[in-house]
């Protein structure tokens, strides 16, 4: 099954502190409720993540994928290049000055291979999806404070 999600949101911070917050790729798990064990495999000349493993939770079962970054001024995105499950696709994260710091789009396409029915899945994706905004939100209008963690 095939599911397209797009979000557009705000964040009261300026466009690069989103894309540093967004850069910081191994904190995933501190704030998107789907994933968890994410290590960087390796990085550009720049110092941004090239590549990825990372462990995300797929209708409550785990999922080994390995993601494959690209990077641009104002974008971040990621394309899925293996995954245990067979799990493919990828997304990005746009981010563009707002009124009030930053306007940012999230798209993701994805491919899964799951025997569940195409409106439950769309609807559990987008509620996954929902809460991920949400939650990045408040790490990147933070970013880089935060008492759990310390930047490398």
């Amino acid at each position: 099954m095939r599911t397209k999600t797009d979000i557009r949101f705000d964040v009261v911070a300026e466009p690069g502190q989103v894309i540093d917050a967004l850069m910081a790729v191994e904190m995933l798990s501190e704030w998107s409720p789907d994933f968890a064990d994410a290590r960087v495999a390796g990085r550009d000349d720049e110092g941004r993540p090239r590549r990825m493993f990372i462990q995300v939770g797929v209708n409550a079962t785990p999922d080994m994928q390995v993601w494959e970054f690209d990077w641009s001024e104002n974008r971040m995105s990621w394309e899925v290049s293996d995954s245990t499950r067979g799990i493919k696709g990828g997304g990005y994260f746009e981010v563009t000055a707002g009124e009030s710091g930053s306007r940012v789009l999230l798209h993701v396409e994805q491919y899964m291979p799951l025997p569940v029915p195409g409106f439950l899945l769309k609807k559990s994706v987008r509620k996954s999806y929902e809460a991920l905004v949400e939650n990045f939100v408040a790490y990147a209008e933070q970013f880089p404070e935060s008492e759990t963690y310390d930047l490398v």
